[in-house]
């Protein structure tokens, strides 16, 4: 393609981007989206009650940032929501990372990041996190980087991690934060996954100001379609990142169908225990099946197994399409070789897959 003529950001030319697609008839276990009959049912139950206002109406986010702040048991001031974790990133990079001049990655992590990095040119430096067969996690790295570093950056980590599934202990984002602060960095905490294994980073904020939390709310509640996620920080940095208006991305029909979301908080604290223990059957039946493969625990709605070697990964996505089945080898990720992952569904699914696993013959 042709350089464009009129002013654009040259690195946003060497960025490539594929555009989510339909899988009619396929079983979709790459995407970590919530598939479960119980959320399904609330999820079309909270459709139901939508008003022609919820879709017609700008929307006002005073009572759902309250409930927000509630459910995450920080005080108000604390939460701004924004269109997905993307948007969140995208925000983040912009606001913070571009004047900063650095982003630094615990890798592996969400290629959102990287993406958005490479559209604004912020130089990015990579820590890989992860070392072993099977993996382990190792923030040490993180932790020389962000002391070497010149001049502060955005530094940003995944706990639980995506996609290994590993969950860093408390004790040790708690000394990251700390190094932040000490050094002038950002630390930025993925944790969208967190409600699955019961982590949250939300107590933090009152005792660092140089940490943010992002939280979407596409695999807790299902939500992935309305395209919803918060930034938890002190309101100091709030104040500075609501100026790029990421509320005028979010939708009233996000903001409605979330605030009932909240209200069923109960209901949805049973899905995440039952997708716990679907998750617990599927491991079991594929290890049974595969006994020299290891699974990362604890995981999050999904499960990461190490098969030991790079080659299976690949052989496996290949064998499940032909059975219209979806997953994503990691084997190509930093300290992920030969690992590949499921998102989890219902648990009539998941043992149709684990027999589909069992079926196949490692190269």
């Amino acid at each position: 393609m042709k350089t464009p003529s009129f002013p654009h950001w040259p690195t946003a030319l060497d960025v490539r981007w594929e555009p989510r697609r339909p899988y009619a008839g396929i079983l979709n276990l790459k995407s970590c989206e919530l598939q479960h009959p119980e959320a399904d049912r609330l999820v079309l139950e909270a459709a139901a009650r939508l008003s022609a206002a919820d879709l017609r109406s700008y929307p006002h986010q005073d009572v759902i940032l309250n409930l927000l702040a509630n459910y995450h048991g920080v005080s108000p001031g604390y939460v701004m929501l924004t269109a997905g974790s993307d948007g969140a990133v995208g925000l983040l990079v912009d606001a913070l990372a571009r004047p900063a001049g650095r982003l630094v990655l615990a890798e592996p992590n969400f290629e959102g990041w990287r993406h958005y990095a490479g559209l604004r040119g912020v130089p990015v430096t990579a820590v890989t996190t992860l070392s072993g067969t099977p993996p382990v996690g190792d923030l040490t790295p993180l932790a020389d980087a962000m002391a070497a570093a010149r001049g502060s950056a955005v530094v940003s980590i995944a706990n639980p991690g995506s996609p290994s599934g590993l969950v860093t202990d408390s004790a040790e984002v708690y000394r990251l934060a700390e190094l932040a602060e000490r050094h002038g960095h950002l630390l930025v905490v993925d944790e969208c996954f967190g409600e699955f294994v019961d982590v949250t980073h939300a107590p933090l904020l009152e005792r660092f100001d140089h940490l943010v939390i992002i939280h979407s709310y596409s695999k807790t509640f299902a939500l992935a379609g309305v395209r919803i996620a918060a930034v938890l920080a002190c309101p100091e940095l709030l104040d500075y990142l609501t100026r790029f208006r990421p509320d005028s991305a979010v939708s009233a029909t996000g903001v409605a169908m979330l605030t009932q979301m909240i209200g069923h908080a109960d209901r949805f604290r049973e899905v995440w225990r039952d997708v716990r223990l679907i998750r617990g059957h599927f491991v079991a039946a594929v290890l049974s099946a595969h006994p020299t493969w290891s699974v990362l625990d604890p995981g999050g709605n999904f499960a990461t197994f190490s098969t030991g070697r790079p080659e299976i990964p690949p052989a496996l996505v290949r064998h499940l399409a032909e059975q219209r089945i979806r997953i994503r080898s990691l084997t190509d990720l930093p300290g992920l070789r030969g690992c590949v992952r499921f998102s989890l569904a219902s648990d009539a699914n998941m043992h149709t897959v684990a027999a589909q696993v069992a079926a196949f013959h490692p190269p």
